[in-house]
């Protein structure tokens, strides 16, 4: 039987997320989450490579416990980090790594439908920013800006950009993906994201 990957849902990857770092409670930056550290937890070598970035910013070697990654990318940390989480990520849903499991047969990207990649895709994402923002922490450090900033007087578009901003700098991740994650937890709205980053 091929290989089939079962998208996760949002709830689902929340609960994943918040398993994986309970099981690594130590591997923390301040706020930020350790992810390098996490990676080493579990095994796993970071091969940084030069000039491949055109076709991707990283991906899994034979050996899944190996992750290769364009080393352009380190010229932005936040940048590099979700990367390093996304391909963690990766290994999280697919592989079952952390659990000791291998790379089963039929889910090289080359043999998967453009579904199943589409799926594998996002929910590594998901999963990625779920790991680097922890929804209950990332939301309390959201809103606490935002009441301070509220209580100036600013205008509201001001107000959400400002508290994108810190929070991007708490847990070390760019404005965008801290964007796309408040909207995921509703904590801004379609509206704002398309005013702060109009390509999105």
């Amino acid at each position: 039987m091929s290989y089939f990957y079962r998208a996760q849902t949002d709830a689902e990857i929340e609960r994943i997320a918040t398993a994986v770092l309970a099981k690594f409670p130590s591997r923390r930056l301040g706020s930020a989450v350790d992810i390098e550290g996490i990676l080493e937890d579990l095994g796993m070598e970071l091969l940084p490579r030069r000039g491949f970035r055109q076709h991707a910013e990283g991906y899994l070697a034979n050996d899944p416990r190996i992750i290769v990654v364009d080393e352009a990318i380190f010229s932005y940390m936040p940048r590099a980090r979700f990367t390093i989480a996304e391909e963690v990520s990766h290994l999280i849903l697919e592989y079952r790594l952390w659990t000791g499991g291998k790379l089963p047969a039929g889910a090289r990207s080359h043999e998967l439908t453009e579904e199943q990649h589409f799926f594998v895709e996002k929910d590594a994402r998901s999963l990625a920013s779920a790991l680097l923002m922890p929804r209950v922490a990332y939301t309390e450090t959201f809103s606490a800006r935002q009441r301070e900033m509220t209580s100036t007087g600013a205008p509201a578009i001001t107000i959400v950009r400002e508290a994108l901003r810190h929070t991007a700098e708490v847990f070390q991740v760019s404005p965008r993906a801290a964007a796309q994650r408040a909207l995921k937890l509703k904590l801004i709205s379609r509206d704002e994201l398309r005013r702060l980053f109009p390509e999105s």
